[in-house]
């Protein structure tokens, strides 16, 4: 929220509109006074609720690059490996016993591991007892619970000991950005964003990503349910007709959809 506010002040400076990288034209004017400053801020959120591009440019969270970064041997892979994504990583753990597990989870959900596809209470050849997975980003050692934790922890009897498990992530557990950013040679940018209409994926794809459309295409359809067809466009827009041509990256060839208005 503060970002978007920090972002509203610096648009009141503008004196003209300006054109965004993807050829988009944001109608901010100079706005003066509080009634036209909350009317620029009430646009920018609609719009940024309701903007086309559906997958940030740049990974935001850096921190957990170098963890949840695949093996660098899938760099320059230009055909889709899925197999080839398995990473192993120490994460940590509390055993806890299995009728309490569900009252735990409502009070240290924001504790635990957050990949796609992971579960985060895993079994033990002990029916008694469960394995919580916690986010090794938060906690190391059961000095890193809070006060609060601790509380919760005591109230439901579970001992505050966190040991290390060796979990193995997958394909499945890797969010679009970590594997294209893998792919790519280092340096190069990574475009995961893309425009939707109905099951089809448009992208921009700019040269140097060119020889791995395939696999970026194929990337986009596992990661987003609903798309079958990722498409790239070819050349500039018809001045006259806006049309231009299109090649498909991945998925069916099918360019008819239905747009519910």
């Amino acid at each position: 929220m503060w970002s978007l506010y920090g972002s509203c002040v610096k648009l009141l400076k503008a004196e003209s509109c300006r054109r965004t990288a993807s050829n988009t034209v944001f109608p901010f004017l100079e706005a003066e006074g509080t009634q036209d400053f909350c009317r620029l801020f009430r646009y920018f959120m609609v719009f940024h609720r309701y903007g086309f591009t559906t997958m940030p440019e740049v990974m935001k969270d850096n921190g957990n690059f170098e963890l949840y970064s695949p093996d660098p041997h899938v760099c320059g892979m230009t055909t889709l490996d899925r197999a080839a994504f398995r990473k192993t990583i120490s994460v940590p753990v509390i055993q806890v016993k299995k009728e309490k597990v569900s009252k735990l989870l409502k009070f240290l959900k924001h504790r635990m591991i957050q990949r796609p596809g992971l579960k985060r209470v895993l079994d033990l050849s002990d029916e008694a007892n469960k394995l919580v997975l916690l986010d090794p980003q938060q906690i190391s050692s059961e000095n890193s619970f809070d006060e609060s934790d601790h509380s919760v922890l005591q109230q439901f009897e579970i001992s505050p000991h966190v040991s290390k498990y060796d979990l193995e992530l997958t394909y499945e557990n890797f969010k679009t950005e970590e594997i294209l950013r893998s792919v790519l040679p280092e340096g190069q940018g990574v475009t995961s964003a893309f425009s939707r209409v109905g099951h089809i994926a448009h992208m921009n794809l700019r040269d140097h990503q060119l020889p791995y459309k395939t696999l970026i295409g194929q990337v986009i359809i596992d990661k987003n349910p609903g798309v079958t067809s990722v498409v790239n466009k070819t050349n500039i827009i018809d001045s006259t007709y806006r049309y231009f041509q299109m090649e498909v990256l991945a998925g069916e060839d099918n360019m008819m959809t239905k747009l519910m208005d």
